[in-house]
């Protein structure tokens, strides 16, 4: 699958101001400052979303419009950017604030189809990341794990950290990649692109 246009569509906080659009539904969840604009941009080939700022800040839903072409065939789907959580030092409330908002979102959206959790390969597992992986699992939410700023680290240590992970998840695929030389672009576009052709089976 390759991405031939995205733009913005509009920043949300609930599920009533997302139904009017119909479109199947990329979920990026993730902590503060692990690079999940810069993924997006990546994968879109085009800024669509801001980088940088204040880790924490953004409380809102972003939502993209992507224009997809796959084996001939065009489509139409959402990448929903989900704010931050874990900078501040009150990062158990602001986790609790997101998880609330994130539910209230998640609540009967029939059109999200898979959910990318990006995490800094440079960092372990702590007590918020088990929550959301928790969380995940409870909502049977379809997820795989992306692990970004790959070039951050010697290759060789970036296939034994994602083979670490691997096996602390189980089923769920796990992704190396980086912004910065586009490592893991087209793996990981091979992999979202089926889940936007597929029916909900909610």
């Amino acid at each position: 699958m390759r991405i031939i246009d995205a733009s913005f569509a509009r920043s949300v906080t609930e599920i009533g101001q997302r139904k009017l659009i119909s479109l199947p539904e990329v979920c990026f969840f993730g902590r503060s400052n692990v690079g999940k604009s810069s993924l997006l941009n990546t994968l879109a080939a085009r800024k669509i979303a801001k980088t940088g700022g204040t880790p924490g800040v953004t409380r809102l839903i972003n939502l993209y419009t992507i224009v997809w072409e796959r084996g001939g065939r065009r489509g139409s789907a959402l990448f929903s950017d989900f704010p931050g959580f874990g900078y501040s030092k009150v990062s158990r409330n602001l986790y609790e604030g997101w998880q609330a908002m994130v539910e209230s979102y998640m609540a009967g959206n029939e059109w999200v189809r898979r959910a990318l959790w990006v995490f800094d390969i440079r960092r372990t597992f702590d007590r918020l990341d088990m929550m959301l992986l928790d969380w995940l699992r409870a909502h049977r939410l379809e997820f795989s794990l992306v692990l970004t700023k790959a070039d951050k680290e010697a290759r060789g240590v970036s296939l034994q950290k994602k083979q670490a992970f691997q096996t602390l998840l189980g089923r769920e695929e796990v992704f190396l990649f980086s912004a910065k030389d586009g490592y893991g672009k087209r793996e990981l576009l091979l992999h979202i692109g089926p889940s936007l052709t597929e029916k909900s089976t909610s």
